[in-house]
């Protein structure tokens, strides 16, 4: 048993016990600078639950080819485990300008490649989103720093 010297209290927060449904599994970057944009999205969606999941290039480990990588099969047992006890509605992918991830806008030799590669990527991911979640809409969007783009 642990004591209470052990844990102590930290914040005091009443939280919902019950188990929700998912609006949303979202795939995301975990840059700080969009998660204004991420939430106005959420806003905007009406979103009252998501599942977040949030790595270093968001979407981009779903757009690895067809070669089995730890970081694929990590993201798509997310979205799965999602679906599964969360009963998820939409899965939606997303990649941001100047990731990281991909180097930054300085790994590009203009913002038309940068955007190309990114849109490429976002086709791939959701290709392959949808073969291992059939049952689920899969969304792709794209945020630059003036806002967040479809995909279709």
């Amino acid at each position: 048993m642990i004591s209470e010297t052990e844990m102590k209290p930290l914040v005091k927060f009443r939280t919902a016990s019950d188990h929700y449904a998912a609006d949303a599994c979202v795939v995301w970057c975990y840059d700080d600078r969009f998660y204004g944009l991420l939430k106005e999205f959420g806003k905007k969606q009406k979103f009252g639950n998501i599942d977040l999941v949030k790595v270093a290039g968001g979407a981009k480990g779903l757009a690895q080819g067809t070669t089995p990588s730890a970081e694929r099969d990590f993201l798509i047992a997310q979205i799965k485990t999602s679906v599964r006890l969360h009963h998820t509605k939409r899965i939606v992918l997303m990649l941001h300008r100047d990731c990281g991830a991909y180097g930054g806008t300085k790994a590009f030799p203009d913002a038309i490649t940068e955007k190309e590669r990114y849109a490429a990527d976002l086709r791939a991911a959701k290709e392959y989103v949808r073969r291992e979640a059939p049952a689920v809409p899969v969304e792709a969007y794209f945020a630059d720093f003036d806002g967040l783009y479809s995909l279709e």
